[in-house]
């Protein structure tokens, strides 16, 4: 990776509004990465995250989830019982927030669509819409999705991973690279990305009629739907082989083969050396400017 790969964008309405776009997006996907930890340590006790209004908001929209029997935990050790029972209290707590903050991801469907990001549109419909499938059609559907253990796994590592992803975005556009939210962009995705994965397999998994017998073998009482998901599962497994790979070998040519990231390292170092190197000429160039116009003057 080349210094010019950090080349400074031209100034633009266009770009104002990008940078907006992703510091609230940061600032949106923070404040629920902070609530999933929070309430993994407080329990109900934790502050509220969600303003009410926006609760009320997201419930008004959202159908009735088909309700399921409560989870029990009490064949595990005290503290482990506590901790997988607050995991199952995550969607309560901080659910309306992570709707209203994904739906909005929408916006980057436009945004490759219009040529405004150099992202590949369709790649960035089925991600995107990947995940509204997970939020609206499962996890707010199915009380067995939204009180798995399994959807603060999802919840934390989709939050965790917009977190690192969105100030890097804004580092690009700003042409102001920063090591760490580069070597962030491109190392978060290797424990995140699975286990993103994990979670929302596990949803799908928990959203099925899991009391009647296969499809294959009396599909009666499966829905569409439901047999749509099921297929979908299978697809999973090869689909993240496929973008884990490809991931990897985007990290090997941003960041090279170490853990540190030593080419990525090295590249934004140079970018900004040679901004310093460009800063410092124009401040000679000023100075020496300043110098000649009070010599000029001096001879009047």
């Amino acid at each position: 990776m080349s210094a010019n790969t950090f080349a400074a964008p031209p100034k633009s309405k266009l770009t104002l509004y990008l940078v907006v776009y992703n510091l609230l997006s940061f600032v949106w996907w923070l404040r629920v990465f902070v609530g999933v930890v929070l309430y993994m340590v407080h329990g109900s006790a934790a502050r509220s995250m969600v303003y009410d209004s926006v609760r009320e908001f997201v419930h008004k929209y959202t159908p009735e989830a088909i309700a399921s029997p409560s989870l029990s935990f009490a064949q595990h050790h005290p503290y482990v019982a506590v901790f997988l029972q607050r995991m199952t209290e995550v969607h309560d707590y901080i659910g309306p927030l992570v709707v209203l903050v994904q739906s909005l991801a929408v916006l980057e469907v436009v945004h490759s669509a219009f040529g405004w990001v150099k992202a590949n549109p369709l790649v960035t419909a089925v991600q995107v819409a990947s995940r509204l499938i997970l939020v609206w059609g499962v996890s707010e559907q199915y009380r067995s999705a939204a009180t798995s253990p399994y959807y603060a796994v999802m919840v934390f590592a989709w939050s965790l991973s917009e977190v690192a992803r969105y100030p890097f975005y804004v580092n690009q556009l700003l042409g102001s690279p920063s090591y760490m939210a580069l070597w962030a962009r491109y190392s978060f995705f290797i424990v995140l990305y699975p286990m993103g994965v994990l979670g929302e397999m596990q949803l799908i998994w928990a959203s099925l009629p899991h009391h009647l017998a296969w499809p294959w073998v009396d599909a009666t009482g499966w829905s569409v739907r439901d047999l749509v998901f099921l297929a979908l599962l299978p697809v999973y497994i090869p689909g993240l082989f496929y973008l884990y790979t490809r991931l990897l070998a985007s990290r090997r040519k941003v960041l090279g083969s170490d853990f540190v990231g030593s080419k990525g390292k090295a590249a934004v170092k140079q970018h900004r050396d040679e901004y310093l190197a460009r800063f410092r000429k124009l401040q000679d160039k000023n100075v020496a400017a300043a110098e000649e116009k009070e010599i000029n003057a001096s001879w009047k």
